[in-house]
């Protein structure tokens, strides 16, 4: 990935450059109706006011999905997509059940019921992880937080589904697994930890 060429854009993460987008075209809204609030007339004829505005939508239209499509273009060369394309270098099997969670390294074929498993598991870091996340009983979410307390990923733990995250530990240090789905009562204890070694 080339970041030289567009070092504003290279520094920003994915959620500030679509805020920035968004914001843009709020702007590019709230101009086009004070421009025509502004040009108005009360005394003009509807035909001719209501001619002009369609023309100005239609070419509003078109401005409108041209900068979108080329800040789609753009905005995909610098999304986290390319990292996780590769085969992963460890898979982590995660199952979730009223108020625990159990981990292991590799992938498993056991049901979630039969499945073993740990709530602390270490793993190494700068490697690409693919956790693939069940449940055993009801719906969970399955939520990475790091040392700051910062949520770095997060993926839904559904019974009858396997859903895989792919996420790579930055640097070392603990990590926090948290359910971000209320599950029932002891809901605030279904913790569990990841050692990024």
């Amino acid at each position: 990935m080339k970041t030289d060429l567009f070092p504003l854009l290279a520094a920003l993460t994915a959620q500030k450059f679509s805020g920035g987008i968004f914001l843009m075209a709020a702007l590019v809204v709230v101009g086009l109706t004070t421009y025509l609030i502004l040009t108005s007339r009360t005394r003009e004829e509807k035909y001719a006011a209501k001619k002009r505005v369609y023309g100005l939508r239609a070419r509003y239209f078109i401005g409108l999905s041209v900068i979108l499509l080329v800040a789609l273009v753009i905005s995909l060369r610098f999304l986290p997509y390319e990292r996780y394309q590769a085969k992963p270098d460890q898979t982590v099997t995660v199952v979730a059940m009223q108020w625990t969670w159990k981990m292991a390294a590799g992938s498993s074929d056991q049901t979630p019921l039969e499945f073993t498993g740990s709530n602390e598991i270490s793993l190494p870091a700068g490697k690409n992880i693919r956790f693939v996340v069940a449940s055993a009983d009801v719906n969970h979410n399955f939520a990475i937080y790091n040392s700051q307390g910062v949520l770095v990923a997060q993926t839904q733990a559904m019974p009858g589904y396997r859903n895989e995250l792919a996420y790579r530990f930055p640097e070392k240090g603990d990590y926090m697994v948290i359910c971000l789905e209320y599950c029932g009562g002891p809901h605030t204890i279904m913790t569990g930890k990841i050692h990024a070694l």
